[in-house]
This record gives structure tokens, C-alpha cells and sequence, in this order.
């Protein structure tokens, strides 16, 4: 599914969270799991994604999968993060696995940078993958809303039991026209009960 480099970009950042979780040393940084990877990965390339967008880069590990998958399609992925340290980190990942080419990282606060780009072009995205703030969601999703097309896809991580009061409005929305949605029950990548939910605007 992987080039050499991108396996092993990924690999990198799998020994980087578990030495970080033994010494309990560093700033911590969140990743989805390797499963949730895969199907984020597959997910984007299957519906031949253009634009991808990705609120909460972290280490990258899940950007690199989005933006491998988007190399494949001839599309791009722009990654939010509010994080100085997690921007410079992830940078380093995206040019280790060979796709920094295919990523735009965008500096600052969601709510004040996501506005701004949805407003700048009238490209619709194809994919949007939430991992940022869970009490704003929603708010994400009515800032994108305008610009998902039919068929265009929203997952959302960490959405299981841990998050459920914050995500609970972000859910009841996905759960109403014009999305289909399915919540996936996942294992997030300290092993612990989690879910991804999967939404599709219906045409």
C-alpha cells in the first residue's frame, strides 16, 4: 500500500510515541492508530480526492497517510495545526516520507484559519478529517459544510466513550441530512476503547 519511504517514515513516528509514552519525557503528541491510518488512507484515495483537508496535524502520522493517499489521485492536503512545536515536527515526517510536496500546513487557531481558506475557493474538498479540538467539531463542520459536495467524506476521530459528551453535538448533526454516517469502533494508539466516525454527503 506504501512506498519504502512513507512505511518508514510511519515507523519512525510509531518508535517516537512509544519511547515518548516509556520516559514520559518530551511533549506528548496524539496519533491515530496504524488500523485508523490505513482506513483514513484508504478511505481518501478511494473516492479520488483533490483537496483533502486535516484539522489537528500533530506528528503528522496521520497526514502522511492522507497525503500519500492524495499523491495517487493528483491532490493536496491542508494540514491546520495551532502548535508551533507539532508544525516544525511534523514538517520534518511529511519531508521524510517523500510527501511534503503534496502538503500545505497551515499555522494558527482553526476557528481563525479554516474560515479564510473555506472562503477563499470555490473548490469544493472532498475530504476533511477531524482530530483537532472535540468540543468544536461542530463548529468545524459548519465551516466546511458549504464546501462538500456529494459524496465528499468527514471523519472525525476520537469519538467513542472518553469524548462522548464533547462530540455529542458534533454526532447528532452527521446523524441528519444530507449525511449518511456510520460510527466505527476503533482502539486509539494507546490501545484503549475509541471510534471513528464516517460521514458521506448524500447527492
Amino acid at each position: 500500500m506504501f512506498s519504502q519511504r512513507v512505511a518508514e517514515a510511519l515507523a519512525h513516528i510509531e518508535a517516537l510515541d512509544t519511547d515518548q509514552k516509556r520516559s514520559g519525557q518530551g511533549i506528548p503528541f496524539w496519533r491515530v492508530s496504524a488500523d485508523n491510518g490505513r482506513l483514513l488512507h484508504i478511505l481518501c484515495r478511494g473516492i479520488g480526492t483533490r483537496r483533502a483537508v486535516e484539522l489537528g496535524t500533530s506528528s503528522g502520522y496521520s497526514g502522511i497517510h492522507l497525503a500519500s493517499a492524495v499523491a495517487s489521485t493528483g491532490g493536496h492536503l491542508w494540514t491546520f495545526e495551532a502548535e508551533p512545536f507539532k508544525l516544525r515536527l511534523s514538517r520534518d515526517h511529511f519531508e521524510r516520507a517523500g510527501v511534503l510536496p503534496q502538503v500545505t500546513q497551515v499555522p494558527g487557531d482553526v476557528l481563525h484559519t479554516l474560515p479564510p481558506f473555506i472562503g477563499g475557493s470555490p473548490e469544493p474538498v472532498d475530504f476533511v478529517f477531524l482530530d483537532a479540538v472535540k468540543t468544536d467539531y461542530l463548529r468545524y463542520l459548519e465551516i466546511v459544510l458549504p464546501r462538500l459536495r456529494p459524496g465528499s467524506i468527514v471523519a472525525a476521530d476520537n469519538v467513542g466513550p472518553r469524548n462522548a459528551r464533547a462530540v455529542a453535538p458534533y454526532l447528532e448533526a452527521v446523524r441528519r441530512a444530507p449525511f449518511v454516517t456510520t460510527v466505527v469502533p476503533t482502539e486509539n494508539a494507546e490501545g484503549e476503547r475509541d471510534a471513528l466516525s464516517i460521514s458521506m454527503v448524500q447527492g
